[in-house]
């Protein structure tokens, strides 16, 4: 009995020695040239990793790398695409020893990306461009890259920035302090992102679920769960996403912007000081791709207007154009249009103040509109039509039905907003 005993200790002991000392043994930096050398083949970029790479076993199998650099592509600004400080690697043990790796963990601390859009319409993120495209196999996927066996555990990103610069538009967007937790076991099961950061200087926060990354590899519909908060903004959807031909979805959406003015300084596109345009938000169904989106049985609130119906909205052009049908209980112009004057006895005086209809700069429209009522200052009408055309600042409003005074009417209202005297 005491032989065995001995024996268990022994065996312990042996098995501890190698678990501290195995790692010392492994000339991990000696393979540092061949990493980089194959990551480099790999991405078709230079890839640099420091002088801190190791490999041990406890408390978990994990390697980590120092200062991993990804190269930047020819004709960009950013001195590299991408850099990070330092990388845990956590994998299993038992599949090293068949050459085969499996991760469990795999921790980026202060990552680093710049995604650069050229004038041309160039990327730097296409780490394909010059490298030959694998033989399809006879159900058309590559061969070479095993995508569908890729599993990523556990991923964490901490302390991380990316930014976006596109050249042809003049425009730069950053994000900071990423912090940002993911899992996806296998190509077939949910990837699960949840993480806040700062976009802009504004406090973001993004919690989303894809079903099946396989199935949009695989060119096959998927669902998807998204919930975004930007500053004040918010923005949630529960699409069925298929990139079979480009990007299409469709499920029901939310997006709500009580600060609407801030909103859309933080994309970038600042309103114009004008009256009006302070909040807005939508619900409905949708439908879309990359550069457009409609809405059937949608609810919209604009400042001080409820409506229903359908909408559109496409971006693809140099400013948004707004489309669609709606109808509302009450249309109020009044925060659109100069004050009224106080009620007096005498005729006011004429004012000198400016007209401000710079609004009509902001987005085209092709809207048909139907109302119970219609509110300008201290006039009030009933049930009128109205169809509003809106073009580079040139405002057409046709009324084939107008409530007035017990009685009925009808008009063209054409209103020129591209220069600063505007002709009604």
């Amino acid at each position: 009995m005491s032989r065995f005993l001995f024996g268990v200790i022994a065996l312990v002991a042996l098995l501890v020695a190698i678990i501290v000392v195995a790692p010392m043994l492994i000339p991990v930096s000696a393979y540092k040239g061949r990493i980089e050398t194959a990551a480099s083949n790999a991405l078709g970029r230079k890839v640099t990793i420091g002088d801190g790479l190791s490999f041990r076993l406890v408390p978990t199998t994990a390697f980590h790398v120092n200062d991993l650099e990804i190269a930047n592509a020819k004709g960009f600004s950013a001195p590299y695409l991408a850099k990070v400080k330092s990388a845990d690697i956590g994998v299993k043990l038992f599949p090293l020893f068949a050459q085969k790796v499996e991760v469990e963990r795999f921790v980026l601390d202060a990552p680093e990306i710049n995604l650069e859009r050229a004038k041309n319409g160039s990327i730097n993120w296409n780490l394909t461009e010059g490298q030959s495209a694998p033989a399809p196999t006879e159900n058309g996927a590559a061969q070479g890259g095993n995508v569908r066996g890729l599993s990523l555990g556990d991923v964490a990103i901490t302390n991380g920035k990316a930014s976006y610069a596109d050249a042809d538009a003049g425009k730069k967007y950053v994000l900071d302090d990423i912090n940002v937790s993911a899992r996806l076991k296998s190509m077939s099961e949910p990837l699960e992102i949840h993480g806040a950061m700062t976009f802009e200087g504004a406090a973001t926060k993004v919690d989303l679920v894809l079903a099946s990354l396989q199935k949009l590899v695989d060119k096959k519909a998927a669902n998807l769960k998204l919930d975004l908060a930007l500053g004040q903004t918010s923005a949630g959807v529960d699409l069925v996403v298929n990139t079979a031909s480009g990007l299409s979805y469709s499920g029901p959406v939310s997006f709500n912007a009580p600060d609407l003015r801030a909103f859309t300084k933080l994309l970038g596109a600042p309103l114009e000081d004008s009256p009006g345009f302070n909040k807005f938000s939508v619900e409905g169904s949708a439908q879309g791709g990359e550069t457009h989106i409609a809405l059937s049985n949608a609810k919209l609130n604009f400042d001080a207007i409820d409506a229903q119906g359908n909408m559109a909205l496409d971006w693809s052009g140099a400013r948004p154009k707004a489309t669609g049908q709606m109808s509302t209980d009450d249309l109020d112009l009044r925060p659109y249009l100069p004050p009224a004057q106080a009620d007096s006895e005498t005729f006011p005086a004429w004012s000198n103040d400016k007209l401000d209809l710079g609004a009509l700069r902001n987005v085209d429209a092709d809207f048909n509109l139907s109302a119970d009522s219609i509110e300008l200052n201290n006039m009030k009408f009933s049930e009128s039509r109205m169809r509003v055309q809106i073009n580079d600042g040139v405002m057409t409003a046709s009324i084939p039905e107008l409530g007035v005074y017990g009685g009925s009417g009808s008009g063209t209202l054409t209103v020129d907003a591209r220069k600063s005297a505007p002709v009604i």
